[in-house]
Protein backbone atom coordinates (compact mmCIF):
# COMPACT_ATOMS: atom_id res chain seq x y z
CA UNK A 1 0.00 0.00 0.00
CA UNK A 2 2.78 2.42 0.93
CA UNK A 3 4.61 1.51 -2.28
CA UNK A 4 1.60 2.37 -4.44
CA UNK A 5 1.01 5.62 -2.50
CA UNK A 6 4.65 6.62 -3.01
CA UNK A 7 4.44 5.89 -6.74
CA UNK A 8 1.22 7.89 -6.97
CA UNK A 9 2.81 10.91 -5.26
CA UNK A 10 5.90 10.70 -7.46
CA UNK A 11 3.66 10.58 -10.53
CA UNK A 12 1.69 13.62 -9.36
CA UNK A 13 4.87 15.60 -8.76
CA UNK A 14 6.13 14.56 -12.18
CA UNK A 15 2.92 15.81 -13.83
CA UNK A 16 3.23 19.16 -12.02
CA UNK A 17 6.87 19.54 -13.08
CA UNK A 18 5.99 18.60 -16.66
CA UNK A 19 3.17 21.17 -16.71
CA UNK A 20 5.54 23.83 -15.38
CA UNK A 21 8.09 23.05 -18.07
CA UNK A 22 5.41 23.20 -20.77
CA UNK A 23 4.16 26.55 -19.45
CA UNK A 24 7.69 27.93 -19.30
CA UNK A 25 8.23 27.00 -22.94
CA UNK A 26 4.97 28.53 -24.09
CA UNK A 27 5.36 32.00 -25.63
CA UNK A 28 4.06 34.94 -23.55
CA UNK A 29 0.53 36.16 -24.27
CA UNK A 30 -1.18 39.53 -24.14
CA UNK A 31 -3.97 39.13 -21.57
CA UNK A 32 -5.46 42.61 -21.62
CA UNK A 33 -5.05 45.94 -23.40
CA UNK A 34 -7.01 49.04 -22.37
CA UNK A 35 -6.81 52.81 -22.91
CA UNK A 36 -5.32 54.57 -19.87
CA UNK A 37 -6.65 58.07 -19.12
CA UNK A 38 -4.08 58.73 -16.35
CA UNK A 39 -0.95 59.63 -18.30
CA UNK A 40 1.28 62.66 -18.77
CA UNK A 41 1.35 62.51 -22.57
CA UNK A 42 -1.13 62.80 -25.40
CA UNK A 43 -2.48 59.28 -24.93
CA UNK A 44 -1.75 56.08 -23.04
CA UNK A 45 -2.33 52.31 -23.20
CA UNK A 46 -2.07 49.72 -20.41
CA UNK A 47 -0.96 46.23 -21.42
CA UNK A 48 -1.05 43.12 -19.22
CA UNK A 49 0.95 40.04 -20.21
CA UNK A 50 0.92 36.43 -19.05
CA UNK A 51 4.60 36.64 -18.09
CA UNK A 52 7.10 39.34 -17.07
CA UNK A 53 8.24 41.07 -20.24
CA UNK A 54 11.60 42.48 -21.33
CA UNK A 55 10.60 46.11 -21.78
CA UNK A 56 13.57 47.14 -23.99
CA UNK A 57 12.67 44.29 -26.34
CA UNK A 58 9.10 45.56 -26.73
CA UNK A 59 10.33 49.12 -27.21
CA UNK A 60 12.71 47.96 -29.97
CA UNK A 61 10.44 45.48 -31.77
CA UNK A 62 7.05 47.23 -31.54
CA UNK A 63 6.07 50.01 -33.92
CA UNK A 64 3.56 52.83 -33.71
CA UNK A 65 2.14 54.31 -36.91
CA UNK A 66 2.11 57.22 -37.54
CA UNK A 67 5.60 57.29 -36.03
CA UNK A 68 4.92 59.45 -32.99
CA UNK A 69 7.41 59.77 -30.16
CA UNK A 70 6.42 57.45 -27.32
CA UNK A 71 7.72 55.65 -24.22
CA UNK A 72 7.31 52.23 -22.62
CA UNK A 73 6.92 52.35 -18.83
CA UNK A 74 6.54 49.79 -16.06
CA UNK A 75 8.02 46.38 -15.38
CA UNK A 76 6.99 42.76 -15.03
CA UNK A 77 3.62 41.73 -16.44
CA UNK A 78 2.14 45.26 -16.55
CA UNK A 79 3.50 47.86 -18.98
CA UNK A 80 2.26 51.21 -20.20
CA UNK A 81 2.69 52.84 -23.60
CA UNK A 82 2.56 56.65 -23.46
CA UNK A 83 2.54 58.90 -26.53
CA UNK A 84 4.61 61.97 -25.64
CA UNK A 85 2.80 65.16 -24.66
CA UNK A 86 2.68 68.08 -27.05
CA UNK A 87 1.97 65.77 -30.01
CA UNK A 88 -1.35 66.26 -31.77
CA UNK A 89 -3.06 63.00 -32.75
CA UNK A 90 -5.32 63.58 -35.75
CA UNK A 91 -6.10 60.00 -36.79
CA UNK A 92 -6.31 56.46 -35.36
CA UNK A 93 -2.98 54.89 -34.41
CA UNK A 94 -1.75 51.46 -35.47
CA UNK A 95 0.28 49.50 -32.93
CA UNK A 96 2.37 46.56 -34.16
CA UNK A 97 3.15 44.69 -30.95
CA UNK A 98 6.23 42.44 -30.79
CA UNK A 99 9.02 41.58 -28.35
CA UNK A 100 10.09 38.95 -25.82
CA UNK A 101 9.76 38.11 -22.15
CA UNK A 102 12.60 37.82 -19.61
CA UNK A 103 13.32 34.26 -20.84
CA UNK A 104 13.70 35.53 -24.44
CA UNK A 105 10.43 33.87 -25.49
CA UNK A 106 8.88 35.88 -28.33
CA UNK A 107 5.29 37.05 -28.12
CA UNK A 108 3.16 36.32 -31.15
CA UNK A 109 3.19 39.56 -33.22
CA UNK A 110 -0.17 41.29 -33.40
CA UNK A 111 -1.70 44.53 -34.62
CA UNK A 112 -4.10 46.85 -32.80
CA UNK A 113 -5.94 49.94 -34.00
CA UNK A 114 -6.40 52.63 -31.37
CA UNK A 115 -8.24 55.95 -31.52
CA UNK A 116 -7.40 58.03 -28.41
CA UNK A 117 -9.34 61.12 -29.48
CA UNK A 118 -12.22 61.96 -27.13
CA UNK A 119 -15.80 62.33 -28.34
CA UNK A 120 -17.60 65.66 -28.35
CA UNK A 121 -20.91 65.52 -26.45
CA UNK A 122 -23.26 68.51 -26.40
CA UNK A 123 -26.46 69.44 -24.62
CA UNK A 124 -28.34 70.49 -27.75
CA UNK A 125 -31.45 72.63 -27.84
CA UNK A 126 -34.06 70.88 -29.96
CA UNK A 127 -37.82 71.04 -30.50
CA UNK A 128 -39.50 70.23 -27.20
CA UNK A 129 -36.50 70.86 -24.95
CA UNK A 130 -32.92 69.62 -24.72
CA UNK A 131 -31.10 66.45 -25.71
CA UNK A 132 -27.60 65.03 -25.31
CA UNK A 133 -25.96 64.26 -28.64
CA UNK A 134 -22.56 62.82 -29.57
CA UNK A 135 -20.65 63.92 -32.67
CA UNK A 136 -19.38 61.06 -34.82
CA UNK A 137 -16.04 61.26 -36.62
CA UNK A 138 -17.82 62.14 -39.88
CA UNK A 139 -19.48 65.17 -38.26
CA UNK A 140 -22.99 63.71 -37.95
CA UNK A 141 -24.79 63.55 -34.60
CA UNK A 142 -26.10 60.63 -32.56
CA UNK A 143 -28.79 61.10 -29.89
CA UNK A 144 -27.82 59.77 -26.45
CA UNK A 145 -30.93 60.67 -24.47
CA UNK A 146 -34.61 61.36 -25.01
CA UNK A 147 -35.72 64.99 -25.25
CA UNK A 148 -36.26 66.47 -21.79
CA UNK A 149 -37.49 69.97 -20.90
CA UNK A 150 -34.03 70.79 -19.52
CA UNK A 151 -30.70 69.13 -18.70
CA UNK A 152 -28.94 70.88 -15.82
CA UNK A 153 -25.72 68.84 -15.49
CA UNK A 154 -23.72 66.49 -17.73
CA UNK A 155 -20.90 64.35 -16.28
CA UNK A 156 -19.15 61.72 -18.46
CA UNK A 157 -17.76 58.78 -16.49
CA UNK A 158 -13.97 58.96 -16.33
CA UNK A 159 -13.51 55.53 -17.94
CA UNK A 160 -15.68 56.42 -20.95
CA UNK A 161 -18.31 53.79 -20.17
CA UNK A 162 -21.22 56.10 -19.54
CA UNK A 163 -22.61 59.60 -19.16
CA UNK A 164 -24.53 60.73 -16.07
CA UNK A 165 -26.92 63.65 -16.24
CA UNK A 166 -29.47 65.60 -14.25
CA UNK A 167 -32.73 66.43 -16.03
CA UNK A 168 -35.39 68.94 -15.01
CA UNK A 169 -39.08 69.08 -15.86
CA UNK A 170 -39.04 72.87 -15.80
CA UNK A 171 -41.16 73.01 -12.64
CA UNK A 172 -38.38 72.61 -10.07
CA UNK A 173 -38.25 68.80 -10.10
CA UNK A 174 -35.12 66.93 -11.15
CA UNK A 175 -34.11 63.36 -11.97
CA UNK A 176 -30.72 61.68 -12.24
CA UNK A 177 -29.93 59.36 -15.15
CA UNK A 178 -27.04 57.22 -16.36
CA UNK A 179 -26.61 56.22 -19.99
CA UNK A 180 -24.32 53.18 -20.19
CA UNK A 181 -21.91 53.08 -23.14
CA UNK A 182 -19.61 50.45 -24.61
CA UNK A 183 -16.47 52.01 -26.15
CA UNK A 184 -15.04 50.68 -29.40
CA UNK A 185 -11.81 52.70 -29.74
CA UNK A 186 -9.39 49.77 -29.45
CA UNK A 187 -9.83 47.04 -32.07
CA UNK A 188 -7.83 44.50 -34.09
CA UNK A 189 -9.17 45.96 -37.34
CA UNK A 190 -9.57 49.60 -38.29
CA UNK A 191 -13.08 49.03 -39.68
CA UNK A 192 -14.24 47.95 -36.20
CA UNK A 193 -13.48 51.36 -34.68
CA UNK A 194 -16.76 53.14 -34.07
CA UNK A 195 -18.73 55.45 -31.81
CA UNK A 196 -19.58 54.07 -28.35
CA UNK A 197 -22.49 51.65 -28.45
CA UNK A 198 -25.56 52.82 -26.55
CA UNK A 199 -26.61 50.52 -23.73
CA UNK A 200 -29.16 50.88 -20.92
CA UNK A 201 -30.52 54.26 -19.81
CA UNK A 202 -30.88 53.94 -16.04
CA UNK A 203 -32.87 56.18 -13.73
CA UNK A 204 -30.79 56.49 -10.57
CA UNK A 205 -33.52 58.03 -8.40
CA UNK A 206 -36.97 56.71 -7.52
CA UNK A 207 -38.84 60.00 -7.27
CA UNK A 208 -38.50 63.68 -8.13
CA UNK A 209 -35.65 65.61 -6.52
CA UNK A 210 -35.14 69.16 -5.41
CA UNK A 211 -31.50 69.01 -6.51
CA UNK A 212 -28.86 66.62 -7.79
CA UNK A 213 -25.10 66.93 -8.24
CA UNK A 214 -22.69 64.47 -9.89
CA UNK A 215 -18.94 63.83 -10.01
CA UNK A 216 -16.83 61.04 -11.50
CA UNK A 217 -13.21 59.88 -11.38
CA UNK A 218 -10.99 58.15 -13.94
CA UNK A 219 -12.00 54.70 -12.67
CA UNK A 220 -15.59 55.39 -13.67
CA UNK A 221 -16.97 55.71 -10.13
CA UNK A 222 -19.91 58.10 -9.82
CA UNK A 223 -20.65 60.28 -6.79
CA UNK A 224 -24.32 61.23 -6.47
CA UNK A 225 -25.47 64.02 -4.16
CA UNK A 226 -29.22 64.38 -4.05
CA UNK A 227 -31.97 65.88 -1.95
CA UNK A 228 -35.75 65.56 -2.01
CA UNK A 229 -38.46 67.96 -0.99
CA UNK A 230 -38.58 66.77 2.62
CA UNK A 231 -36.25 67.98 5.36
CA UNK A 232 -33.33 65.65 6.02
CA UNK A 233 -33.65 63.82 2.68
CA UNK A 234 -30.18 64.78 1.47
CA UNK A 235 -27.93 61.77 0.78
CA UNK A 236 -24.52 61.15 -0.78
CA UNK A 237 -23.94 57.84 -2.55
CA UNK A 238 -20.88 56.46 -4.33
CA UNK A 239 -21.66 54.12 -7.25
CA UNK A 240 -18.52 52.09 -7.95
CA UNK A 241 -17.60 50.90 -11.43
CA UNK A 242 -17.88 47.25 -10.30
CA UNK A 243 -21.61 47.68 -9.69
CA UNK A 244 -21.51 48.03 -5.91
CA UNK A 245 -22.41 51.19 -3.99
CA UNK A 246 -21.93 52.78 -0.62
CA UNK A 247 -23.58 55.61 1.27
CA UNK A 248 -21.18 58.28 2.49
CA UNK A 249 -21.66 60.18 5.73
CA UNK A 250 -20.17 63.55 4.93
CA UNK A 251 -21.04 67.11 5.92
CA UNK A 252 -20.46 69.68 3.23
CA UNK A 253 -21.41 73.23 2.35
CA UNK A 254 -21.36 72.65 -1.39
CA UNK A 255 -20.81 70.19 -4.26
CA UNK A 256 -18.31 67.35 -3.75
CA UNK A 257 -15.64 66.48 -6.32
CA UNK A 258 -14.03 63.06 -6.67
CA UNK A 259 -10.25 63.09 -7.02
CA UNK A 260 -9.38 61.71 -10.50
CA UNK A 261 -7.02 58.99 -9.26
CA UNK A 262 -9.70 57.66 -6.89
CA UNK A 263 -9.83 57.06 -3.17
CA UNK A 264 -10.70 60.60 -2.11
CA UNK A 265 -12.87 63.64 -2.63
CA UNK A 266 -12.67 67.39 -2.20
CA UNK A 267 -15.21 68.63 0.33
CA UNK A 268 -16.23 72.33 0.60
CA UNK A 269 -16.31 73.33 4.27
CA UNK A 270 -16.80 76.52 6.26
CA UNK A 271 -13.06 76.82 6.88
CA UNK A 272 -11.94 76.04 3.32
CA UNK A 273 -11.52 72.99 1.13
CA UNK A 274 -11.07 69.64 2.84
CA UNK A 275 -9.69 66.45 1.31
CA UNK A 276 -11.44 63.35 2.66
CA UNK A 277 -10.65 59.71 2.11
CA UNK A 278 -13.63 57.70 0.93
CA UNK A 279 -12.62 54.48 2.70
CA UNK A 280 -11.73 55.99 6.07
CA UNK A 281 -13.52 58.17 8.57
CA UNK A 282 -12.16 61.71 8.56
CA UNK A 283 -10.03 62.42 11.61
CA UNK A 284 -8.47 65.50 13.19
CA UNK A 285 -5.53 65.33 10.77
CA UNK A 286 -7.65 65.95 7.68
CA UNK A 287 -5.98 68.02 4.96
CA UNK A 288 -7.54 71.49 4.82
CA UNK A 289 -6.85 74.45 2.53
CA UNK A 290 -8.22 77.48 4.38
CA UNK A 291 -9.82 80.42 2.63
CA UNK A 292 -12.51 80.92 0.03
CA UNK A 293 -11.35 78.55 -2.69
CA UNK A 294 -13.01 76.45 -5.37
CA UNK A 295 -11.78 73.64 -7.59
CA UNK A 296 -11.00 74.93 -11.07
CA UNK A 297 -9.48 71.84 -12.70
CA UNK A 298 -7.69 68.59 -11.89
CA UNK A 299 -4.38 67.70 -13.56
CA UNK A 300 -5.08 64.00 -13.38
CA UNK A 301 -1.76 62.28 -14.04
CA UNK A 302 0.29 64.35 -11.57
CA UNK A 303 -2.10 64.67 -8.62
CA UNK A 304 -2.04 68.44 -9.13
CA UNK A 305 -5.05 70.73 -9.17
CA UNK A 306 -5.78 74.33 -10.11
CA UNK A 307 -7.80 76.37 -7.62
CA UNK A 308 -9.58 79.71 -7.93
CA UNK A 309 -9.32 81.80 -4.76
CA UNK A 310 -11.68 84.65 -3.85
CA UNK A 311 -10.16 87.42 -1.71
CA UNK A 312 -12.08 89.79 0.61
CA UNK A 313 -11.15 92.80 -1.54
CA UNK A 314 -12.79 91.12 -4.57
CA UNK A 315 -9.53 90.16 -6.23
CA UNK A 316 -9.15 86.68 -7.68
CA UNK A 317 -6.12 84.45 -7.79
CA UNK A 318 -5.21 81.22 -9.56
CA UNK A 319 -3.29 78.67 -7.50
CA UNK A 320 -1.53 75.45 -8.43
CA UNK A 321 -1.73 72.76 -5.75
CA UNK A 322 1.15 70.27 -5.82
CA UNK A 323 0.93 67.28 -3.43
CA UNK A 324 3.01 67.87 -0.30
CA UNK A 325 3.55 71.58 -0.99
CA UNK A 326 1.74 74.80 -0.15
CA UNK A 327 -0.46 76.21 -2.96
CA UNK A 328 1.59 78.13 -5.53
CA UNK A 329 0.03 81.41 -6.64
CA UNK A 330 0.15 81.77 -10.41
CA UNK A 331 -1.99 84.89 -10.88
CA UNK A 332 -3.52 87.63 -8.74
CA UNK A 333 -5.63 90.52 -10.00
CA UNK A 334 -8.96 92.26 -10.13
CA UNK A 335 -10.07 90.40 -13.25
CA UNK A 336 -12.69 87.68 -12.88
CA UNK A 337 -11.34 84.15 -13.29
CA UNK A 338 -14.11 82.64 -15.39
CA UNK A 339 -12.65 79.18 -16.10
CA UNK A 340 -9.35 77.29 -15.92
CA UNK A 341 -7.89 74.07 -17.33
CA UNK A 342 -4.56 72.24 -17.10
CA UNK A 343 -2.74 69.47 -18.92
CA UNK A 344 -2.44 66.06 -17.27
CA UNK A 345 1.04 66.80 -15.95
CA UNK A 346 0.05 70.15 -14.46
CA UNK A 347 2.81 71.97 -16.33
CA UNK A 348 0.51 74.08 -18.52
CA UNK A 349 -2.47 76.08 -17.26
CA UNK A 350 -5.08 77.87 -19.35
CA UNK A 351 -7.38 80.52 -17.88
CA UNK A 352 -10.17 82.74 -19.18
CA UNK A 353 -9.97 86.13 -17.45
CA UNK A 354 -12.81 88.65 -17.68
CA UNK A 355 -13.28 92.34 -17.15
CA UNK A 356 -16.42 94.46 -17.32
CA UNK A 357 -16.23 97.97 -18.77
CA UNK A 358 -18.47 100.57 -20.37
CA UNK A 359 -17.91 98.82 -23.69
CA UNK A 360 -19.17 95.50 -22.30
CA UNK A 361 -17.49 92.26 -21.27
CA UNK A 362 -13.94 91.58 -22.35
CA UNK A 363 -12.41 88.14 -21.96
CA UNK A 364 -8.83 86.98 -22.47
CA UNK A 365 -7.41 83.49 -22.82
CA UNK A 366 -4.07 83.13 -21.01
CA UNK A 367 -1.58 80.24 -21.21
CA UNK A 368 0.78 79.96 -18.22
CA UNK A 369 3.47 77.52 -17.18
CA UNK A 370 3.63 75.92 -13.73
CA UNK A 371 5.46 78.95 -12.30
CA UNK A 372 2.81 81.44 -13.46
CA UNK A 373 4.85 82.84 -16.34
CA UNK A 374 2.54 83.87 -19.19
CA UNK A 375 3.48 82.10 -22.43
CA UNK A 376 0.66 83.36 -24.66
CA UNK A 377 -2.57 85.31 -24.42
CA UNK A 378 -5.41 86.14 -26.78
CA UNK A 379 -8.46 88.40 -26.65
CA UNK A 380 -11.64 86.36 -27.20
CA UNK A 381 -13.70 89.33 -28.46
CA UNK A 382 -16.30 89.30 -29.85
CA UNK A 383 -16.77 85.89 -28.24
CA UNK A 384 -17.36 85.29 -24.53
CA UNK A 385 -17.45 82.08 -22.57
CA UNK A 386 -21.01 81.08 -21.70
CA UNK A 387 -21.58 81.52 -17.94
CA UNK A 388 -21.54 78.27 -15.99
CA UNK A 389 -19.73 76.26 -18.67
CA UNK A 390 -16.28 74.71 -18.50
CA UNK A 391 -12.94 75.11 -20.24
CA UNK A 392 -11.79 71.58 -21.19
CA UNK A 393 -8.60 70.23 -22.75
CA UNK A 394 -8.35 67.42 -25.30
CA UNK A 395 -4.85 66.01 -24.67
CA UNK A 396 -4.87 63.91 -27.85
CA UNK A 397 -5.44 66.76 -30.32
CA UNK A 398 -4.18 69.58 -28.06
CA UNK A 399 -7.47 71.46 -28.31
CA UNK A 400 -9.45 73.55 -25.86
CA UNK A 401 -13.22 73.14 -25.84
CA UNK A 402 -15.45 76.11 -24.95
CA UNK A 403 -19.09 77.14 -25.17
CA UNK A 404 -19.09 80.69 -26.51
CA UNK A 405 -21.61 83.28 -27.63
CA UNK A 406 -21.48 86.76 -29.15
CA UNK A 407 -24.44 88.10 -27.17
CA UNK A 408 -24.03 88.01 -23.39
CA UNK A 409 -27.81 88.14 -22.94
CA UNK A 410 -28.35 85.07 -25.13
CA UNK A 411 -29.03 81.77 -23.35
CA UNK A 412 -27.65 79.75 -26.26
CA UNK A 413 -24.07 79.21 -27.36
CA UNK A 414 -22.00 77.19 -29.82
CA UNK A 415 -19.13 74.79 -29.24
CA UNK A 416 -15.75 76.25 -30.22
CA UNK A 417 -12.30 74.69 -30.42
CA UNK A 418 -9.01 76.52 -29.89
CA UNK A 419 -5.47 75.27 -30.50
CA UNK A 420 -3.99 74.79 -27.02
CA UNK A 421 -0.48 75.77 -28.15
CA UNK A 422 -1.10 78.77 -30.40
CA UNK A 423 -4.44 79.95 -28.90
CA UNK A 424 -5.81 80.30 -32.42
CA UNK A 425 -9.42 79.37 -33.13
CA UNK A 426 -9.66 76.10 -35.06
CA UNK A 427 -13.38 75.35 -35.32
CA UNK A 428 -16.78 76.86 -34.55
CA UNK A 429 -19.93 74.80 -34.17
CA UNK A 430 -23.11 75.50 -36.11
CA UNK A 431 -25.82 74.28 -33.75
CA UNK A 432 -27.20 76.05 -30.65
CA UNK A 433 -26.18 74.31 -27.42
CA UNK A 434 -26.13 74.91 -23.67
CA UNK A 435 -23.04 72.86 -22.79
CA UNK A 436 -20.27 70.81 -24.38
CA UNK A 437 -18.00 68.19 -22.78
CA UNK A 438 -15.39 65.62 -23.81
CA UNK A 439 -16.17 61.91 -23.43
CA UNK A 440 -13.04 59.89 -22.66
CA UNK A 441 -12.43 57.25 -25.37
Amino acid sequence: MNKWLTLLLIGAVGVVVLQQQILLRRPPRLLNITPQPMHTGSAGLDLEFSRPMHRPSLAKSSRLQPELQHRWLGQGNALRLVVEGGISIEEPLQLHLAGSDLRSQEISPQTWWWDPRPWLVVNRQVAGGEQLQLRRRDGTWQAITPVWPAITQVVPLGNGRGIAMVSSNGRGQEQIWLRRLKPAVLQTEKTLLSTPRLEALEQLTAGPLLFGHLSSNLSGDLLVQKGGFQAGSQTTELLLNNGSSQTLQVKTSGPLHLIPAGGGMVVPAKDGLRIDSISEVRGSDAQILPGSREIGAFCSASGRAVLIRHWPDYRRSIELVIPGLAPRQLHLGDQAVIAVACNNAGTQIWAVLGRWSAQGREQTMVLMDETGRIKKQKQLNPWTLQPGTQLLIDPARRQLLMCVSENSDNNTAIAALMDANTLEWSEFGRIPIKEAVWLTP
